[in-house]
C-alpha cells in the first residue's frame, strides 16, 4: 500500500459490503425463513400481505436532536399536567386557546431528523411508500373516537387526528372491501345472513347503512369494515347448503377473531357490532362464557365511543347528521335488546340500563330499492310469491316495543327473582315469600299479556296468523322474543305446589295467567309458527330464536309430565320439539348438543324404568327423530328418576344453559325447581 494512499474508514468499507435484509413482520413473528422478497414466498402461500419492516439499523440521531426532542417532551408533559390540574372546563378551555401550538409542535430539524425519510432502498422494499413507526406499546391506536365525560381529564376539543398516517390504512381498507363485494361466496353469505337472521336479535345492524358502505366503499366509511363484514359471513355460512361456503364459516370465524382482538385499542362501529356477532356466534355453538365476555366487550367498546349518548345534548359540537343520529340510535337500541336477550337466556344480570342513555328511540330510514337480494322481500320475488304490501320497513317499531316489554320483564326480575319479603334473618317466613312472589307473578303475566293486546294494528298477531305467517323470519323476531321471555320467567313456578287459600283464589279467579298455562299457550302457539316455518323453508335456516324456543317447549314439556300426564297431543309436541332440534344440528351446535343430551337423558330413565320388568315390547329403547320413547315417563315416580337432584336458586331466571353445557348433570340444562320446595 502506498504511503500517500489514503486510509479507508470503517464506514467506506461497511459500504462494500453487502446490505443484509430483514425478514417480513409475518415471518419474523412466526420465526420461519424469509425469502427476502416483495412479497415473500410465504406471504404469497398463506395469502396474506406482506409488510416489511423499516429498517432503521443505520440511522442514529444526532446529540443536539436528542436534546431538543426531551425538551419538547418536557414541554407536552408540563402543558399536561398543568390541563389536568385545571378545575373546570372553562378554564382548560382558556388554557388550549391561550396555548401557542405552532410553537410547542414546531420542528426545526424536519430536514435530518428522526423523522427524515426512509431512503430509497426501503421505499423501494415496501412498494414506494415509507411505513410510520408505530409505538408497539400504543398499538398504532388512534383516540380521536372516544368519547369523554365532564368529569374526565381529557377534553374532546384538544383530540386530534393523524391524517397523514392514517390514510394509507384507509385506503387499503377501501380496496379490501372492493375485492369482498366481488366475492361470490361472500356475497351468498351476507343474503343468507340478512335473509334468515335479520333483525331478529341482530338490530344492532343498521342493514341499508352496511350495504351502502360496502358496495361503495369511501375512506371515511363508518358502517363497514372488512372485520364486520368476515363477522356476518361467519354466521350467515352456516345456513348454507353449499359444503364448501359452509367450511368457510369456520375460517372467517377464526380470521375476524384474530383481527378483533388486535383491534381493541381502535374503538369504532363496526369493531362494537363485530364483537356482539362474534358472542352470538359461540352462544349458538354452546360457548357461553366466551360469548358473555365478547358481549361485554362489546358493550364497554359502545360506552367509549359514546353510543348510549345523544349527539345533541353533548357537550361538544356533533359532526353527525340526522342519519348518523338515527343509525347510532339503531346500534344502541340493538345492543340494548341483544344484551338483555342474552343475559335472560344465561340467568346473568344486564349491563345497559334506560336510565343510562339519552340517545332517542330508533327509526327507519327510508328503503332502498336496490337492495333486494339481501331482504325476505327479495327472495320472495325469486320465488315468484311476493305480493306489495304497504309496509315500508319492519325493524324500528318491532324494536321500540321489544324495549317496552324488556322494561316490563326487568321489573319483573328484579320483584320475582331478586327481592325478598323476608326482612329478617329467620327462615319461617318461607311459605309467606313464595305466596308473595306467585301474586307478583299474575301480576307481571297480565302486564305481559296486556302489552301484547296494545300493540300496534300491524304487529299483533293470534293463533292464526301464525298459521299463515310464520314462514316470514321478518315478522317473526317480535314474536318468538315474546315467547322465549314468557317461558323463561314462567318456568321456574312449573311444578311448584301451592296450597294457600290466597293463591288458590288467584289461580281459580285468572286461571289463563297461572305459570303452567301460561306456558302451554306459549308452547301451542309456538308449535303453529315453528311448523309453518319448516314446512315452507325446512330447518336449515332456522333461527336460534326457534332453538332456543324449541329448548324451552321441551324443557317445559318434561317437567309437566307427572302432572297432566302425557297425553297425545302434549307427545306429539315433544316429539316435534325434538324434530326441530335434531333439524337445526347442522346449522347451529347448541341444537345439535342439546338434542343428544335430551335424548342420553330420556334414555336412561327409561332403561331404569324398564330393569324390573323386561319384556318383549320394552326391552329395547328406541329413540329416533322425532322422539319416540317418552311416553313411558308418565308418573311421579319417573320424575324422581329425571330429577333426583334439585338445584338452588341463584337469584336469577333459570340458566338455560350453564358454561359447562355439555356436562353429564341433566339439570344444567333443565333444572326442575327454582325454590328449595318441600313437596
Amino acid at each position: 500500500m502506498s504511503a500517500i494512499e489514503p486510509k479507508k474508514r470503517r464506514s467506506d468499507v461497511g459500504s462494500l459490503r453487502p446490505k443484509k435484509q430483514l425478514s417480513c413482520q409475518r415471518c419474523r413473528l412466526r420465526k420461519v425463513r424469509c425469502s427476502y422478497e416483495v412479497p415473500c414466498a410465504n406471504c404469497i402461500k398463506d395469502r396474506v400481505e406482506c409488510v416489511q419492516p423499516v429498517d432503521m439499523r443505520s440511522r442514529r440521531p444526532k446529540a443536539s436532536q436528542v436534546m431538543k426532542l426531551e425538551g419538547r417532551v418536557s414541554s407536552l408533559v408540563r402543558f399536561i399536567n398543568t390541563l389536568k390540574n385545571c378545575n373546570s372546563v372553562e378554564e382548560k378551555n382558556k388554557l388550549v386557546a391561550d396555548l401557542n401550538l405552532e410553537m410547542l409542535l414546531k420542528d426545526d430539524d424536519d430536514e435530518d431528523g428522526v423523522t427524515a425519510t426512509v431512503p430509497a432502498s426501503q421505499q423501494q422494499a415496501t412498494g414506494g411508500a415509507a411505513t410510520p413507526y408505530v409505538n408497539e406499546d400504543d398499538g398504532g391506536a388512534s383516540h380521536s373516537s372516544a368519547i369523554y365525560g365532564p368529569t374526565s381529564v381529557y377534553d374532546d376539543a384538544i383530540m386530534h387526528n393523524n391524517a397523514g398516517t392514517l390514510k394509507k390504512q384507509k385506503d387499503d381498507n377501501v380496496d379490501t372491501i372492493l375485492k369482498m363485494s366481488q366475492d361470490r361466496d361472500i356475497l351468498r353469505c351476507l343474503h343468507l345472513f340478512f335473509t334468515w337472521q335479520y333483525p331478529d336479535h341482530n338490530m344492532f345492524i343498521f342493514r341499508e347503512a352496511f350495504l351502502i358502505d360496502f358496495f361503495t366503499p369511501k375512506s371515511n366509511s363508518l358502517y363497514c369494515s372488512k372485520i364486520l363484514v368476515l363477522s356476518i359471513c361467519a354466521l350467515g355460512a352456516r345456513m348454507s347448503d353449499d359444503k364448501r361456503i359452509y367450511g368457510r364459516s369456520k375460517e372467517f370465524y377464526q380470521q375476524l377473531k384474530s383481527l378483533l382482538l388486535s383491534s381493541m385499542s381502535k374503538p369504532s362501529i363496526t369493531s362494537l357490532q363485530s364483537f356482539m356477532l362474534l358472542a352470538f356466534y359461540d352462544i349458538c355453538n354452546g360457548h357461553n362464557s366466551s360469548g358473555w365476555m365478547l358481549s361485554g366487550s362489546a358493550i364497554r367498546m359502545g360506552f367509549d365511543l359514546g353510543f348510549q349518548l345523544n349527539p345533541e345534548l353533548w357537550f361538544v359540537k356533533s359532526k353527525g347528521d340526522v342519519g348518523d343520529v338515527a343509525i347510532r340510535s339503531r346500534v344502541y337500541w340493538g345492543c340494548y335488546m341483544a344484551d338483555h336477550f342474552i343475559s335472560l337466556l344465561l340467568g346473568r344480570p344486564s349491563i345497559l340500563k334506560m336510565s343510562d342513555a339519552s340517545i332517542p328511540e330508533t327509526r327507519d330510514l327510508p328503503d332502498l330499492s336496490w337492495i333486494d337480494d339481501y331482504t325476505y322481500s327479495g327472495y320472495l320475488k325469486q320465488k315468484g310469491k311476493y305480493q306489495a304490501t304497504s309496509v315500508t320497513s319492519y325493524i324500528s317499531d318491532p324494536l321500540n316495543q321489544i324495549i317496552n316489554l324488556i322494561n316490563i320483564s326487568d321489573n319483573m326480575l328484579n320483584d320475582i327473582f331478586t327481592k325478598s319479603d323476608d326482612t329478617t334473618s329467620s327462615n319461617d317466613d318461607t311459605d309467606l315469600n313464595l305466596n308473595s312472589r306467585w301474586e307478583k307473578l299474575f301480576q307481571y303475566n297480565r302486564q305481559i299479556v296486556q302489552w301484547k293486546k296494545n300493540l300496534p294494528k300491524d304487529l299483533q298477531w293470534d293463533r292464526d296468523s301464525l298459521r299463515k305467517t310464520g314462514e316470514n323470519p321478518t315478522y317473526s323476531g317480535i314474536r318468538y322474543y315474546y315467547y322465549v321471555l314468557l317461558l323463561c320467567l314462567n318456568r321456574p313456578f312449573i311444578g311448584i305446589e301451592n296450597d294457600n287459600d290466597a293463591v288458590k283464589k288467584l289461580i281459580d279467579n285468572d286461571d289463563e295467567l297461572s305459570p303452567l298455562l301460561v306456558c302451554l299457550e306459549a308452547i301451542d302457539d309456538l308449535y303453529e309458527s315453528i311448523n309453518r316455518f319448516q314446512n315452507e323453508h325446512g330447518y336449515r335456516v332456522c333461527s336460534i330464536f326457534i332453538v332456543y324456543s324449541s329448548i324451552l317447549s321441551i324443557s317445559i314439556l318434561l317437567l309437566t309430565n307427572s302432572r297432566i300426564q302425557l297425553v297425545s297431543e302434549q307427545r306429539d309436541r315433544l316429539h316435534f320439539f325434538m324434530g326441530v332440534l335434531h333439524g337445526c344440528s347442522k346449522t347451529w351446535k347448541l341444537a345439535e348438543r342439546s338434542y343428544n343430551l335430551v335424548k342420553e337423558k330420556i334414555q336412561q330413565v327409561s332403561i331404569k324404568e324398564d330393569a324390573g320388568a323386561r319384556d318383549a315390547n320394552t326391552s329395547a329403547v328406541e329413540v329416533p327423530t322425532p322422539l319416540s320413547s317418552v311416553g313411558s315417563v308418565t308418573d311421579t315416580q319417573n320424575q324422581q328418576l329425571l330429577f333426583d337432584d334439585n338445584i338452588d336458586f341463584l337469584g336469577g331466571p333459570p340458566v338455560l344453559m350453564t358454561a359447562d353445557l355439555f356436562n353429564e348433570d341433566w339439570e344444567a340444562l333443565f333444572p326442575d325447581y327454582v325454590f328449595n320446595s318441600k313437596n
